[in-house]
Parts: structure tokens; sequence; C-alpha cells
């Protein structure tokens, strides 16, 4: 039994380690697959590997275990039919399927591990928030790695895969726990991990340029963290009676400030960077050293490519839909980056501007995602306040249950 336990979680580690190991070199695996297999090489490895554990699951059940619940199989399918819905519409990176695929497969992993140590129900937990410390890692890696980002949706798609594992061994097939009462133990493992989970968010959430820059100055070492992305900055909702609404790292003084400051120089990278390439673009002007001028070209991104997908649409709502997102964008680039807009060779003429203009509504409101915060909402000292809260609770609930088990205990010895 111990040596299964061992191999177990060596099983574990090695997937974990992959998982690491994999971020500084994905963007030129990224590039050779794309050269030699096409853009939805990883797309199609997913779909080949998921779609065959699924009817090897389904091979078991039936002719195995001759399972004839169609409770099981029903379960089973949902889960694929998530796993493959998310996969296929929701991730828009192909790459990033490949590593959908390795935290499914971290899920299972993790399962097989905790059963030896957990042997009720809350081994899904605890499978669960294991899978989310390995994707907080995950992150924080690429966070620190040049040319990578954090991103808290990232580590929430990775934490899905693992759940919707979890699922179908849940649902689908329904391993018989070894204990049917929840032991005071397990859920202190359980709250242990979650407790660290709560922690490592709040701390990554935490992390702003500015506390970035004083552990730079402190520790020299840690200087090239100050040109990466921040984890954390403060973003602000700006509503606009014409618009609806937008985010910016800047207040709308310092957005005409800076426009009107700093127009000719702006314009002028503008112009000189026309031809090149986006992504470098904003690898070079980064929210943190051009917030002005790095969501000014992703307004202008973002409108250009949706008026490009609006001409091409063959039905009127898609073109519709298409030429509201751009009307909006352009009228935020007309009103808050006017005078580099004028001087970039961006702006568009009037007959474009009502080309588009003429096929919506204009009064219906736009939120425009360009700079969201998932977390722009949340203040810090609400945040913490809120984990200190539960982590509290974790441990209150723990002492009454080890109070609670203490007569029993007594009771064993005598």
């Amino acid at each position: 039994m111990r040596r299964k336990k061992q191999l177990a979680w060596l099983g574990v580690g090695l997937c974990a380690l992959s998982i690491f190991l994999i971020v500084p070199v994905a963007r030129a695996i990224n590039n050779f697959t794309t050269r030699h297999f096409g853009p939805s090489f990883f797309i199609y490895l997913l779909l080949a590997v998921v779609t065959a554990a699924f009817f090897g699951i389904l091979y078991v059940l039936s002719f195995r275990l001759k399972i004839r619940r169609p409770a099981q199989y029903i379960g089973l399918i949902v889960c694929a039919a998530l796993y493959f819905y998310i996969a296929l519409v929701r991730i828009t990176i192909p790459v990033k399927s490949a590593h959908y695929l390795e935290y499914g497969l971290l899920g299972i992993l993790l399962f097989r591990a905790w059963r030896y140590s957990i042997p009720d129900r809350s081994v899904y937990l605890a499978a669960l928030f294991s899978g989310s410390l390995v994707s907080f890692c995950d992150e924080i890696i690429q966070w620190i790695t040049p040319g990578r980002y954090w991103s808290m949706m990232d580590v929430g798609m990775n934490v899905i895969a693992v759940g919707l594992s979890l699922a179908a061994i849940r649902k689908g097939v329904r391993p018989k726990p070894a204990a049917a009462k929840i032991a005071s133990k397990s859920v202190r493992t359980v709250s242990i991990i979650l407790g660290v989970n709560l922690l490592l968010f709040g701390l990554c959430m935490s992390n702003t340029p500015k506390r970035t820059a004083a552990f730079a100055e402190r520790f020299p070492f840690l200087a090239p963290l100050i040109k990466q992305e921040p984890m954390r900055e403060p973003i602000l909702k700006h509503r606009d009676p014409e618009i609806g609404a937008f985010y910016s790292r800047l207040t709308v003084e310092w957005l005409k400030k800076t426009d009107k400051d700093m127009a000719v120089p702006f314009a002028q990278i503008l112009k000189d960077w026309k031809d090149k390439n986006y992504t470098e673009f904003l690898n070079t002007y980064t929210p943190l050293s051009h917030p002005f001028l790095h969501e000014m070209r992703v307004h202008l991104y973002r409108r250009d490519k949706r008026y490009e997908a609006g001409a091409k649409a063959g039905k009127d709502t898609a073109k519709n839909g298409a030429f509201f997102i751009v009307y909006k964008e352009n009228l935020i680039l007309e009103k808050y980056f006017q005078e580099t807009l004028l001087g970039s060779g961006y702006r568009w003429t009037r007959e474009k501007a009502a080309e588009v203009e003429a096929l919506i509504d204009k009064s219906a409101s736009y939120t425009s995602p360009t700079s969201k915060d998932s977390f722009y909402w949340l203040s810090e000292g609400t945040m913490w306040m809120a984990i200190m809260m539960i982590l509290i609770l974790l441990a209150a609930y723990n002492a009454f249950r080890a109070k609670r088990d203490l007569p029993s205990a007594l009771g064993e010895d005598h």
C-alpha cells in the first residue's frame, strides 16, 4: 500500500513538473507545431485524447464492470460534453488546449493519490483544491517568465479542467469510498489546502506594481519583474452616456491630459508600428510603462478586427452585431484619445464612420472589455477581511469537530 501511494504521488509530481517546465518553452513549442502541423494541432490532440479516454471508460463500464445504471453514463456524457465545449468554444488560443488537457489528467492523478490518505467523499475537494494550488504556482511561474503573463482567468480555467475530471469520476465511474462518514482528519486536510489557496490568492491579488517595485528595490535580482505585466493593478470603470462603460488604468482626467500633452510623440509611435507585429507592440509598450498607448492600441485592434469580421459577415445579425462593437470602440477613441488618433493615421473618415453608424442602434449600451480586470470591483481591504473570516470559520469548525470527537476517542482508550 505504501509503495502504491508513493507511486501515485510520483505521478502527480511528474505531471505538475511537466506543466511547470513547459512554461518557458511554450511559445517555441507552439511555433514549431503551428509551422509543421497547423495552428489547430493541440485542439485535435485534445479531441483525440479525450475521445479515446471517453470510449475507453465506456468500454470498461459496459463490458468489464457490467454497469447497467443509465445515470452513470449520462453523468459521463455530460462531463465530456462540458469538457469539449470549453475546449472548443471558450479556449481561443489553441496551445492552451494542451494545458487544459494536462490539468484534466492532473485531476485524475490527484484523486488517485489522495484516496490513500482520504478514504471518504472529501477526497474530491482535496483533489480540486490541490489542483488549484498547482494552477496558482503555474501562473506565478508564467508571471516571472519573460514574455508570459499572469492570468486569474487561466487559473480558473485550469481548475475547471481538474473539476470536470473529478466530476466524471464521481458521476460516471462512481468509485465506492472506503468510509461512508467524513472523518475529522479529512476535514482538516481539506481546510488546510483551501486555506493555502485563499492566502495565495490574496497575495497574488495584492501584488500591485508598487509592491513589485518595492521588492525589486530591496532585492535587486527581482528587478526584471518590474517590466512584467503586473498581477494586479487598479482598474477604473468609467461610465459614459453615449458609450455605456469602458475600463482604464487612468482616470478620465489623465486620459484627456495625456492625449493633449503626448499626442505628437504617441501618434508617431503608432505610425511607426502600423505594419509591425501587434503582440510585439503590446510587449514593448506595456500597461505598466505606457498605459495610455497600450490601451489605445488595444481599442484600435478591437475596432479594426471587428470591422473586418462585420464586412465579411453574410448574415445581417452578425454584421450588425460586429458593427455595433466597432461603432462604440471608435467612439471611445474619438472621445478619449482624440488628439493622438488624429495624428496617428488610424482616424476614420466621416464616410466610413457613417457606414457603420447606419446599421446599428447607437443608443444601446456597450461595455468595452479592454483593460477589464475580473476583480476590479474587489478592494484589497475587503478581500483580506473576507479571507480572514473564512480562515477563522474553518479553524472554528475544525476545533468544534475535534472537541466533538474527543469523548469517543477517550471512550476507545478505556
